[in-house]
């Protein structure tokens, strides 16, 4: 544990301190084919979003028997390129083979697309697996659309309609798989990327529950009734029995006590009791600078009249400091052409003994990404003794700052606030990159009078990319997840953990985990043990949506954890309007 302490040290300084609704969508199936066109219906008036979207014919490479699939492509859907390809894969796999699913997006001349804004609208494509090439054939006279074309005048039977409605949402749902009682109950979140339709959930809960007779092929609510449509597993019910080709009677329905006492355990939720005790603190924010006398940081500090490599000197003029920590000063600087402000961070390399890999891939980094809501990286200079990074400047400050002013926000300016910030996780997240250190004191602030109007994530001192499971102990002990302190190796989603830790502080001033003596061991803990509640004293006025995110974003079982896009696709978030 005190791992954690030593690495948060050094760093517990930030360098510089919308929303998709959910759509109807509706797939039709033709002559046996796979021919399907997904189509937007109403969209509630409260949306700013009325970008109309490119209808595209995809192809599968080098198939003539396969007529293509038709899909709107907008960006309210398709956050990322990568969710696409998802979409496709799951489409496609129902008819061809895509044993690694869709990899590579071709032009109709064989052209590699990597990006939404190349696809233009009526256009077709071709989507090929991992490591395929190009196979140049007439997709637009393949033989499924020679056959189509053809039966046009004969009689045909009446098309099955899959209508998948706005009721896909992410849910976690228990499961009992069937077997000798006492049953094993397991638990399953469903998201639009494997939830799209009723077959792709039967596959889902099919990986999940592992029949001994195979694939999932009736399903059950707690009451016995059959589920037939998607729409039952986004209704009341979130507790399912799941059978293969076997038999069931209704004794089946019936619960045993340990299979009441599992499902019971896996319903509890943070309690709404009245709070007792103080109420927590927010951790202290602490702003320090390492001393020495051969500290250039120090110096840097007080210094107004700095000399800047002559790369820069030329571009820049440098004014007073904006922020410092153990390895860095921020000081503002002033475009000399355009005259617009930006942070300078600049650091001491003589500090970074023995994480000089950390520094470097910081920048690294920084050069990849490009998104609203993520610090920008403008310019820089590397010298021997220091590391000049100019970055974007957010005018506002850091999010620290504004809950020290503000106590709590409103439903309204914290879903805001956790768009923005899931937006940039969910970009970082398709990148497979990893912030790390998730927390207010990194979260840079636009203002719009007494109002935050935007939230950029930035220090990226200790993102990385991910490979594989991260075993490495770092963070900042209020907003580190589970999985860190238990070393058990850890993802992605650990970013989840610390928004899900700031939207509770958001809304109420104080985070989910405290210890009231400020012990640490304490601290991890209550975290490691994911127990934490919502005092009416404080949450009363909170609406059960926002509280519902929170537990999904709490969750201490990162297969079960909302993802970034999870989050962004909660209902709770349209009250941002954006």
């Amino acid at each position: 544990m005190s791992k954690v302490n030593n690495i948060i040290g050094s760093r517990s300084v930030s360098s510089t301190s919308c929303n998709s609704l959910v759509s109807d969508i509706e797939e039709t199936i033709d002559n046996g084919l796979d021919d399907l066109t997904l189509t937007k219906s109403n969209r509630p008036s409260s949306t700013t979003r009325t970008t109309k979207a490119k209808r595209i014919r995809f192809y599968h490479n080098g198939n003539k028997y396969f007529g293509g699939v038709v899909v709107p492509v907008a960006s309210d859907r398709y956050r990322s390129f990568d969710s696409l390809t998802t979409e496709l894969t799951n489409l496609l796999m129902k008819t061809v083979t895509l044993p690694s699913g869709v990899r590579t997006i071709f032009s109709m001349d064989g052209r590699k697309i990597s990006s939404l804004e190349e696809l233009e609208d009526g256009k077709e494509y071709v989507c090929s697996g991992k490591g395929e090439l190009f196979k140049k054939i007439d997709y637009t006279k393949t033989e499924a659309l020679k056959n189509k074309r053809a039966s046009v005048s004969k009689p045909t039977v009446p098309v099955s309609r899959v209508v998948l409605e706005d009721c896909v949402r992410p849910r976690i749902v228990t499961i009992i798989r069937n077997g000798i009682k006492p049953r094993k109950v397991l638990r399953l979140l469903l998201n639009k990327r494997n939830a799209s339709n009723l077959e792709q959930v039967f596959s889902s809960l099919t990986d999940t529950a592992q029949l001994d007779s195979g694939a999932v092929r009736k399903v059950f609510t707690l009451s016995g009734q059959p589920v037939t449509v998607l729409q039952q597993f986004f209704s009341g019910e979130d507790v399912f029995f799941v059978y293969g080709n076997e038999r069931f009677s209704l004794d089946d329905f019936e619960l045993e006590f340990e299979e009441s006492k599992a499902i019971q355990s896996y319903k509890k939720t943070p309690g709404l009791r009245n709070g007792f005790g103080p109420k927590p603190k927010m951790p202290k924010k602490e702003l320090k600078t390492y001393i020495s006398d051969e500290n250039l940081l120090t110096k840097l500090s007080k210094d107004v009249n700095i000399t800047l490599p002559p790369s820069l000197l030329q571009k820049y003029s440098v004014g007073r400091m904006i922020g410092d920590g153990n390895f860095a000063v921020v000081r503002l600087c002033v475009d000399k052409t355009t005259n617009v402000g930006h942070a300078l961070k600049i650091i001491d390399k003589s500090k970074c003994k023995g994480k000089e890999d950390m520094v470097e891939n910081e920048v690294r980094i920084l050069r990849r990404l490009n998104h609203p809501n993520v610090m920008r990286l403008v310019d820089e200079q590397d010298t021997k003794p220091m590391l000049y990074l100019v970055c974007e400047l957010v005018k506002g400050g850091d999010l620290f700052d504004a809950i020290t002013v503000a106590q709590k926000f409103s439903e309204e300016q914290a879903a805001l606030m956790i768009t923005h910030l899931t937006s940039a996780l969910a970009y970082l997240h398709n990148l497979n990159i990893v912030h790390r250190d998730v927390k207010p004191e990194n979260l840079l602030v636009d203002m719009k009078g007494s109002k935050i109007k935007a939230l950029k994530l930035g220090d990226f001192g200790l993102a990385c990319e991910v490979t594989g499971p991260l075993y490495t102990v770092c963070g900042t002990p209020t907003y580190v997840a589970p999985e860190i302190l238990a070393e058990s190796g850890y993802g992605l989603k650990i970013d989840v953990w610390a928004a899900g830790v700031i939207l509770y502080i958001l809304l109420c001033g104080y985070p989910p985990f405290a210890s009231q003596d400020n012990d640490q061991e304490k601290l991890f803990d209550c975290i490691l043990s994911g127990q934490y509640d919502f005092p009416d004293e404080y949450w009363q006025d909170v609406s059960m949506y926002a509280k519902e995110l929170i537990q999904n974003m709490l969750q201490l079982a990162p297969e079960l954890r909302f993802s970034a896009e999870d989050v962004l696709d909660h209902p709770w978030l349209h009250v941002a309007n954006c």
